[in-house]
């Protein structure tokens, strides 16, 4: 798949890349101290990742062909683009402004610390490049 430009910004709550197709917002579920994905034996963990749909490409033009996210994840940091990932399709092609995507990932280890990064997949198949990673521990499901 081709990857295509992208640019960054951040903000303190939530992490966020312009990635070549559109604006992509990572945050996990916040406990006490903020980004955090609570922790605990293996294989019984789970991490909730949620994020902004993107709504426009890079170019400005509003996003028309969005099919899916990869949800990269791994204990190295950058897991993106050789760490596992979940496919989560899109609900539409045409994301609203500020709406939310959320994917639970499961089978991980309680208490270790993993990085979740989101890429962008549209409807020629072009993957854009990843997001900037959050980091926060797996916890018991």
């Amino acid at each position: 798949m081709a990857k295509e430009s992208f640019r960054s910004t951040a903000d303190r709550q939530v992490i966020s890349r312009l990635v070549g197709i559109a604006s992509i917002f990572v945050a996990c579920n916040a406990t006490t101290g903020g980004l955090f994905w609570p922790s605990s034996s293996l294989e019984d963990g789970v991490l909730d990742a949620t994020w902004t749909a993107p709504t426009t490409n890079t170019d400005g033009k509003p996003l028309t062909d969005l099919v899916a996210y990869r949800v990269y994840y791994s204990a190295t940091n950058p897991p993106c683009p050789s760490g596992p990932f979940l496919t989560v399709a899109s609900s539409t092609a045409r994301p609203t402004p500020n709406q939310k995507v959320s994917v639970r990932l499961t089978g991980l280890t309680p208490g270790q610390l993993y990085y979740v990064a989101i890429s962008v997949v549209n409807s020629r198949g072009a993957l854009s490049a990843c997001s900037i990673p959050a980091r926060a521990r797996a916890r018991r499901s």
